[in-house]
């Protein structure tokens, strides 16, 4: 029998993709094309056989591994039973998720009521903002900067973060970043991040009564605009494409403001969720429970588009009581579902949540070897498999990039210091780097190997000595393989 490997003509799959596709993130003079042949548990497979360690764990999605085998059984036997029945149908599939997450997951809690299937992150935010205005009859959402909740038009609207717009440099350096007309609207209000009230010394400021600066500034523009015509505010646990961990008092701060207020809150758990930081969601770290979540990514370590919506019980019961007309035509789809099931079934079975907090113990170690070698280092903080670590001159202490995660669109890649990282860990196998100039973001399978993280540091080591010779900033390096 032939090898499938063989029969792909991979120059004619690179013609047909360059000549063909609009790019995700780059220009087409930019995009350098990576070729994936297979994937294998925290590996991605190019054609010539060459294993790269992924350590974005691609957009921090796969979290029991790739191409699990009980999750690959479960979706062959569901196709061998459907091809597609949509929402209005039941499918034991769809039914058994929502029981592992609303009963085995979340039924100890008692705030949660029910869920909402659908396909994918930008869709269960858009769901939650249409939701909670539906509730409480009121027009604004509260965001806050550097958020990133998806790029559909409600979605997107609540997302804030300037330069990965465009990465346009040299002769087009000019050119503004494309943003749709519209997509930055007056139902969407920007409040600070925390990092906008920090001293000299990187601690955040506070009021007499402990309260964040930033919390209390969140406050004074909700009660500026009245609650009253407020719905909810949506925040992150951890900031995602923002690659920003918040003060530990961030969380229960911003619960205590919207219940003082009479505001829904809406945690974004598309990324945090599913064992991803050492819980099943990231809001348990804090000691508080959100009116609404959004799931995404990790429901299925991204076997199969799904994602969804859980509400509280007040709202469910709201929900239950009207007509809303919102068909998505593969919402539930039973395949995914099935997927769905098999993927949190692996998670209880293997304990993958206990071994993610295991593995996060032991990358904290790693990162405090590194910090102690490394002056770049200038923070770093996490849980589970999901860690930030902050990058700094060490000649100042200063970011490398001072405008950070508002660096400007015409900012030349081969400057960005996550990217001089990214391009020098791949010499040694390993995916690491990030979306923001001087913050990396790490991530992996909830039960990556000691090896497989020690591989991840031995390269980031490599890389962060590099970067500290200054030897890229006196060259130009172009635009080498562009982030993953």
């Amino acid at each position: 029998m032939t090898n499938q490997k063989q029969e792909i003509n991979w120059e004619q799959v690179q013609e047909w993709d360059e000549k063909y596709l609009i790019r995700v993130s780059n220009t087409q003079d930019e995009y350098q094309p990576v070729p994936i042949e297979s994937t294998e548990g925290d590996y991605l497979i190019m054609p010539d056989g060459t294993k790269l360690l992924d350590f974005f764990n691609q957009l921090y999605c796969v979290n029991v591994g790739q191409k699990h085998p009980k999750v690959n059984a479960a979706m062959k036997e569901a196709l061998d039973r459907y091809g597609f029945v949509w929402d209005a149908y039941v499918s034991d599939y769809k039914a058994r998720a929502a029981k592992l997450i609303m009963e085995d997951i979340l039924g100890e809690e008692e705030w949660a009521g029910k869920i909402r299937f659908v396909s994918t992150g930008s869709e269960a935010v858009e769901t939650a903002l249409n939701i909670a205005r539906l509730y409480t009859g009121r027009p604004l959402i509260f965001s806050h900067e550097h958020g990133y909740h998806g790029w559909t038009n409600g979605a997107g609207a609540a997302t804030r973060l300037r330069g990965y717009r465009s990465g346009l440099v040299g002769k087009d350096a000019d050119t503004p970043p494309l943003q749709i007309p519209g997509s930055y609207n007056s139902s969407v209000v920007m409040a600070p991040s925390p990092k906008a009230f920090r001293d000299e010394n990187g601690n955040y400021l506070k009021d007499e009564n402990g309260e964040l600066l930033s919390v209390k500034y969140t406050r004074r523009m909700i009660e500026n605009y009245g609650p009253e015509s407020v719905a909810a505010v949506i925040t992150e646990v951890s900031q995602g494409a923002g690659s920003a961990m918040h003060p530990f008092e961030y969380v229960p701060q911003i619960r205590k403001m919207t219940k003082e207020l009479g505001v829904l809150w809406i945690n974004d758990e598309v990324l945090t969720g599913f064992g991803r930081t050492g819980k099943w969601f990231g809001y348990q770290h804090y000691g508080v429970q959100p009116d609404i979540i959004t799931l995404g990514k990790g429901i299925s370590s991204s076997s199969l588009p799904a994602a969804g919506v859980v509400v509280s019980k007040e709202i469910a019961e709201f929900m239950d009581k009207h007509r809303w007309e919102t068909v998505s035509t593969y919402a539930g789809h039973p395949v995914a579902m099935a997927a769905v099931c098999a993927n949190l079934e692996v998670m209880m079975e293997e304990k993958l949540v206990e071994k993610a907090r295991q593995a996060g113990e032991y990358m904290r170690r790693k990162f405090e070897a590194l910090q102690a070698k490394h002056k770049s280092i200038g923070s770093f903080d996490g849980y589970g498999v999901l860690w930030i670590v902050e990058l700094v001159d060490p000649k100042t202490n200063k970011p490398y990039v001072p405008l950070d995660r508002n660096f400007s669109h015409g900012t030349d890649l081969s400057q960005i210091p996550t990217q001089v990282i990214f391009n020098k860990a791949i010499e040694k196998g390993v995916l690491i780097g990030g979306v923001m100039p001087n913050t990396m973001r790490i991530g992996a399978t909830l039960n990556v190997s000691k090896e497989d993280i020690d591989k991840a540091m031995d390269a980031l080591d490599y890389a962060l000595t590099y970067l500290e010779s200054g030897e890229w900033q006196q060259q130009d390096q172009g635009q080498e393989v562009g982030q993953a």
